[in-house]
């Protein structure tokens, strides 16, 4: 073995290794080509602030009441816009806060909506834009699926490109998390075109459902101003459409972020879910 200290002496003597065993100079420039893009793809296959995303927390939350009922198409069955509710994040340097707004479109049992039509719609004002999740797709849940809604996963916790804490992603909790997107199988759903301030989901609901039909859904935004929302829903049948619709709003902006504070709850869930998978 050699010594570390030990300074191995210079040759100046010619290199004396057979061209043909010298790997030729254009291969070595394909394999450092090559190295160049693995190391440009795996940076890119970890996504924008992997393992930095900042948890956040819900610092202002309101349930509203559930909406005024309206007759289905054609006086048929009854529908509204239940488990309305909105939360916000408190603010960061730049001044936006993050606000969720979640509502429920329930169609009571029986009523005859096979082959039928639903669009809902969250409306909001000046100030306030759609957030953006990590994988680059606007904050619209459920997400769009001609396969069906009925068995995809209700996420508990989305990431939106959001800077805070020094990172810019946020982790946050889905208040209130619904079982399914939909109680009845067959729903399947489409995102209409995108039109700034109004993010829209479009229902296709297959059959006539024996229970009542629940249709949950919610969406993040970002805003400079104090979060509100105005939720629709119109079900489109052969026998004429039905409307149903509220308002959802916070008494004012949330106050800045506490970064400490909100650094400490983090822990003491993380310490919480240990002691709940060790014991």
């Amino acid at each position: 073995m050699t010594d570390s200290n030990t300074v191995a002496p210079v040759s100046d003597a010619p290199d004396r290794t057979p061209q043909d065993a010298r790997p030729p100079r254009g291969a070595l420039i394909v394999v450092a080509v090559g190295l160049v893009a693995c190391v440009v793809a795996a940076l890119a296959s970890t996504g924008k602030g992997e393992g930095e995303a900042a948890n956040l927390e819900w610092v202002q939350n309101r349930s509203l009441a559930d909406s005024k009922p309206a007759p289905g198409p054609g006086g048929h069955g009854e529908m509204s816009l239940v488990d309305n509710a909105i939360h916000a994040t408190g603010t960061n340097v730049s001044g936006y806060s993050l606000f969720d707004v979640a509502s429920t479109l329930r169609v009571s049992a029986g009523s005859p909506i096979g082959r039928s039509k639903a669009l809902c719609a969250v409306s909001v004002g000046h100030g306030s834009e759609i957030a953006q999740s990590s994988g680059g797709l606007r904050a619209t849940y459920p997400r769009s699926s001609e396969a069906g809604i009925y068995g995809q996963e209700v996420p508990e916790t989305v990431l939106m490109d959001f800077s805070s804490h020094s990172s810019e992603l946020a982790s946050l909790e889905v208040p209130d998390r619904p079982r399914r997107f939909t109680t009845e199988p067959g729903v399947k759903v489409g995102w209409p075109e995108y039109k700034l301030g109004v993010e829209r989901i479009k229902y296709y609901i297959a059959g006539k459902p024996k229970n009542d039909l629940e249709l949950p859904f919610f969406t993040v935004w970002k805003t400079t101003a104090t979060p509100a929302a105005t939720i629709s829903c119109a079900l489109t049948t052969s026998a004429g459409t039905s409307t149903v619709h509220t308002q959802v709003a916070l008494a004012k902006p949330s106050p800045p972020i506490d970064e400490e504070a909100e650094e400490l709850k983090a822990e003491e869930r993380e310490e919480a879910e240990e002691k709940e998978e060790e014991g």
